[in-house]
Order: C-alpha cells, then sequence, then structure tokens
C-alpha cells in the first residue's frame, strides 16, 4: 500500500498561519517554506517553546540529557533566521475568524490581544491529557506529562529531594516509562492500572510479561484499581486512595489518557469525525475552506481497517505535518493512514507492536485469531541469546495479516519494522514466511521469528 507520487496541482502564495509549534505544526512549516521559500509561514505556540522531541523528555528528566534545551531544535530565533519562518511563542490563538480569514490571539505574558490574518490555516493543536475525575487531582506534587514544562518540574520534583514513594496512576506509554525511570532513580513505585492489564496496545498474553517485569524491578503492581481521591496535607499530596487500598506517596504522575485539542477547531465549525477528532481528508483538508487539520487533534485512517481514527503518536503528526505542508505549498500529497507502529522500554523488556491486537481485529469483524511463540533472539547455542516473544494476528478466512506484537531485550523491538512493512503491503501469512531475510548466528534464527509465527498460524489452519 502506497501513497499518489507527489505532484505539482496548483501555485500558491499567500499568507500561512499555523496553529501549533511542535511535530505537526512545525513539519508542515518547514516543508511547505522548503516546497515554496515565497510563502509567509508564522506559527503560534502558547508554551514556552517550540520543535522539541516530547519522546526525548525521560531521557532529561532522569538525567540521561543534561539541558532541556538539548531537546529543542528550533528556538524562534533560529527557526526565522534559517528557515525564515515566524514563531511566536507564548501566543495562544483563541477565536478563528473564518469569514474574515484572521485568528484572534492572546499575548499570555503581556495579557493582550492581536489578530493575524491568514490565507491557509494549519490546525496542529494536538493533544490534552485526561485527568481523573477525583477529589485531590489539583494538589501540588499531582503531575502529567504532556509538554516540556511539564518535563523541567517532574526533573525539578524528583531533583528536590524528598520524593521517594511515587504513585503512578495509568500503565499507559508514559505510565510505563515513568515507572521505568522513577524505578531506576530509587523511587519506591506503586503502579495501578484501572484496566485488567497494563499497555492496552499489547493483547493480554503478552502484557503478562510487561507486568511479570515490572514486579521482577520491585515495583507494586494494581491491576483493575480506579482511584477514588488524593489526600494531603498544606496543600501537598500524601496519599492516593483506591478502594481499600492505601497508598503513601510524595508524588503523583497521572496516564489516564488524552483527548484530541479540538475545541477551537469546532468553535469556528471544523468539523469533528467518528473518532472524536477533527474531520480531515487525506489532504488534511478540513469541513472550512482553506483550513487543514494534522497531527493529534486530526483523525486519520487505520491502514487494515479503514476506519477513521485517532492517533496519539508523533510519527504519526509529523507525517501528517509533512502531507499538509507539501499541500499548502500546492503540491498533491495524500496521508495513505496508520499502522500505530510503536516501541517502548520498560526496563529491560523491548516492548513493540502494529496494526491490531486480537482484541480490536475481533471488535472491527474480522475472522482474527493469533499465534504466539517463544524463540531466542540469536541462536540458541550462542552465550547471551536471550528469549524472544511474538505474536502474528491474522484474518482466518483470507489468511491476511493484521498485526503483530514482540516483546524482547534490547534493540530487539526493532523487528517490528518486518511486520509493519508486511502489513503496510497487504501480504498474507504464506508472504511473510516466505521472505528472504537476513540471517547470521550473532544477529538472528534460520527463521526469523515473525516467519516462525506465521509458520504456527499455517499448522493451524491446516
Amino acid at each position: 500500500m502506497s501513497s499518489p507520487a507527489l505532484v505539482r496541482s496548483q501555485s500558491m502564495s499567500g499568507e500561512v498561519l499555523v496553529i501549533g509549534g511542535n511535530a505537526a505544526g512545525m513539519t508542515a512549516a518547514g516543508r511547505a517554506k522548503r516546497l515554496d521559500p515565497s510563502l509567509q509561514i508564522t506559527v503560534v505556540e502558547p508554551s514556552h517553546f517550540i520543535s522539541y522531541s516530547i519522546c526525548g523528555l525521560p531521557h532529561y528528566i532522569f538525567g540521561e540529557v543534561e539541558n532541556h534545551e538539548d531537546l529543542i531544535v528550533f528556538t524562534p530565533e533560529r527557526l526565522k533566521r534559517e528557515r525564515g519562518i515566524e514563531a511566536l511563542v507564548r501566543v495562544k490563538a483563541v477565536e478563528i475568524l473564518p469569514g474574515r480569514r484572521r485568528v484572534v490571539c492572546r499575548h499570555l505574558d503581556e495579557d493582550r490581544e492581536l489578530e493575524l490574518s491568514y490565507d491557509r490555516l494549519v490546525l496542529a493543536t494536538g493533544y490534552l491529557p485526561e485527568a481523573p475525575n477525583v477529589e485531590g487531582v489539583a494538589l501540588e506534587g499531582v503531575l502529567t506529562l504532556s509538554r516540556l514544562e511539564d518535563g523541567i518540574r517532574l526533573r525539578h520534583a524528583i531533583t528536590a529531594g524528598g520524593r521517594s514513594r511515587v504513585a503512578v496512576v495509568g500503565g499507559g506509554y508514559v505510565g510505563l516509562m515513568m515507572t521505568h525511570g522513577l524505578t531506576k532513580q530509587g523511587a519506591q513505585v506503586t503502579l495501578l492500572e484501572r484496566n485488567r492489564q497494563v499497555y492496552s496496545q499489547v493483547d493480554e498474553d503478552l502484557a503478562r510479561l510487561i507486568e511479570k517485569e515490572l514486579e521482577r524491578n520491585g515495583v507494586r503492581l494494581f491491576l483493575s484499581t480506579r482511584v477514588e481521591r488524593l489526600t494531603g496535607a498544606n496543600g501537598r499530596v500524601q496519599r492516593v486512595t483506591a478502594g481499600e487500598i492505601e497508598v503513601p506517596a510524595d508524588l503523583v504522575l497521572l496516564d489516564v489518557g488524552i483527548r484530541p485539542n479540538t475545541k477551537l477547531g469546532a468553535a469556528a465549525g471544523v468539523a469533528c469525525g467518528t473518532s472524536g477528532a477533527l474531520q480531515a481528508d487525506a489532504r488534511g483538508q478540513t469541513s472550512l475552506a482553506g483550513v487543514y487539520a494534522a497531527g493529534n487533534c486530526a483523525e486519520t485512517r487505520n491502514l487494515i481497517t479503514g476506519r477513521a481514527v485517532f492517533s496519539k503518536l508523533g510519527t504519526t503528526a509529523a507525517r501528517q505535518g509533512r502531507v499538509v505542508g507539501e499541500n499548502l505549498a500546492g503540491w498533491r500529497s495524500e496521508f495513505p493512514g496508520t499502522l500505530e507502529t510503536s516501541i517502548e522500554k520498560v526496563f529491560n523488556l523491548s516492548v513493540a507492536r502494529t496494526g491490531l491486537t486480537l482484541r480490536q481485529a475481533l471488535s472491527a469483524g474480522f475472522d482474527a485469531d493469533g499465534a504466539l511463540i517463544s524463540h531466542t533472539d540469536r541462536a540458541g547455542y550462542l552465550s547471551g541469546s536471550r528469549p524472544l516473544h511474538v505474536k502474528v494476528i491474522f484474518d482466518r478466512s483470507s489468511r491476511r495479516l493484521l498485526g503483530g506484537q514482540l516483546i524482547g531485550e534490547d534493540a530487539a523491538g526493532k523487528r517490528i519494522d518486518t511486520m509493519a512493512a508486511a502489513l503496510t503491503a497487504g501480504m498474507r501469512l504464506e508472504d511473510l514466511a516466505g521472505l528472504d531475510l537476513a540471517y547470521a548466528p550473532p544477529y538472528g534464527t534460520l527463521w526469523d521469528p515473525f516467519q516462525i509465527a506465521a509458520h504456527a498460524a499455517m499448522r493451524g489452519l491446516s
């Protein structure tokens, strides 16, 4: 499955206004300016920072990256000097006036308004972290992690001392990442997850391996546990209550989900789709003429089901932003969709996934099944070979591949890229099993573990 070739459709000019200064917005602005230097492009961003690596935040929080500036690709000054793009930080867009093609903004530090005009507008407003609807979430020491400022606050809280007991509420991508880092820093971490497994992006059988790894590293884990309240003294959090469970906590990190930040666009009349995000076509065009949307505020299409989805990944946001930028410059470009391919490190484990889980595939109406195998990441007779657990999801009727999951150690998770390529190409079990993949004992096994899983799946169908 491939996107159409990039072709020039028309000559564009005029003012482009981008609301949102990170992955999607900055990629759109940079790509458009590179293709058409005559464009006048302005980016507005309510944060202090633009163009930084949100995925690098944990490495800064836990001291692997010394300065937060190292995560920043462009400052406004450098962006203006090197790319000719204007970036206004600490400026929040508060109202879109589509009839006049203007956006009302507010200087957050100066408390004054200004209006910016546009010929074409890009909404890249990202996402907002969810907070549990419980008492005490406003207490000092209760944090979320969604912006660089959050990372700076969290690093300060950790290094300030007296934060040895940490409760992490939610076992998603951020929750697991922070549990790993906080434990490595010597904190006593308790992880509370309301569902029956951590990390819903993999199936329950693989989630059990993650849960064992957490407990092996000293994490107290409570599943099917819903937080009821946070309590403290003198305005600072001290305890998390979940039913009969009482968890002392000097610091609480919330990871209970995110939602697309659609308020600005929806108020201007941009339609929201079935996923809850702003509706946009493959070119990023919304229901309002001249208004595009990209990134975590905009929905896209799942490549397996064809259904509209809200993607939470920065990789998807950047790819959408690139497509929007090409269209802003007068090229005809389309974003085909996402497999939600991702990889995460949890202590010694590399956890990777792509496509649909078995649960998602069944919910989507496929005649789905899965084949899970346990193998080694290299020839078993070599010292240092380590366990590798691989799962292939497929449709029993058509034998089409629907998804893949992998848990191993170190860089083993990058093998998921083989499955992502196979899914993009629309392969069947036989196609995956027959791929001509590289082999040498220090790097793998004679049959790649995903091929072994495909063979196991085919045996189950015969």
